[in-house]
C-alpha cells in the first residue's frame, strides 16, 4: 500500500452542508446504508474514488468491503475530483520532517472524527484554513512546500478547502 500525500481542490461549502451534519454519526454507527443512499441520490456527481471514473448505476460491484469507511470514499467524491492530486506524494514524510512542529498540521489540516476510508489519515482544510497553511508555507524556502502553498492558497482563492489523504 502507497503512503503517498494526496490533496484535492474540496468543495467545503456543499459538503458541510449537505453531508458533514449526518457523516460523523454515519460512520460511527457503521451505517453504509444511508452513505449508499447519498451515492444513489448523486450518482452523476460521484466518481470512482480509485479511477475518478463516472459511477453507474452499478457502483456497488466496485466495492471490496462494502463497509461504511469504504461507501464514505465513494460518496465524498460528489465533492472533489480524484483525477486532479495535488499532493506531495511520497516525498511528503521528508518535507514534513522539514518543518517545525507547529507548521506541520499546514500540510495535513483536521481530521474528521471516525473517517478514515484508505485507513492512512484522512484531513480536510476549510478555505479559511487552507489560506492561512498556504501562508505559513509559502514561508519556507523548500520549493516543494511553497509550490503546495500556492496549491492551498489558489484553492482557498476560488473560495475551496482541501482534502488530504494517504
Amino acid at each position: 500500500m502507497s503512503f503517498d500525500h494526496k490533496a484535492f481542490e474540496f468543495d467545503w461549502q456543499a459538503f458541510s452542508a449537505e453531508m458533514l451534519p449526518w457523516l460523523k454519526d454515519a460512520l460511527a454507527a457503521n451505517d453504509g446504508k444511508r452513505l449508499a443512499a447519498f451515492v444513489d441520490a448523486n450518482i452523476v456527481a460521484c466518481r470512482s474514488p480509485y479511477d475518478g471514473e463516472q459511477l453507474s448505476a452499478s457502483w456497488q460491484e466496485m466495492l471490496e468491503t462494502g463497509g461504511a469507511q469504504e461507501i464514505a470514499d465513494f460518496a465524498l467524491t460528489k465533492y472533489y475530483n480524484p483525477t486532479l492530486d495535488h499532493g506531495l506524494g511520497g516525498a511528503w514524510a521528508e518535507l514534513e520532517d522539514a518543518l517545525p512542529v507547529s507548521m506541520k498540521i499546514a500540510l495535513l489540516g483536521q481530521a474528521i472524527p471516525h473517517f478514515d476510508p484508505g485507513r492512512q489519515g484522512s484531513y480536510f482544510s476549510t478555505p479559511t484554513d487552507a489560506t492561512k497553511s498556504g501562508a505559513l508555507l509559502n514561508r519556507m524556502e523548500i520549493p516543494a512546500l511553497r509550490q503546495y502553498g500556492n496549491f492551498l492558497e489558489r484553492a482557498a482563492g476560488d473560495g475551496r478547502g482541501v482534502y488530504v489523504t494517504f
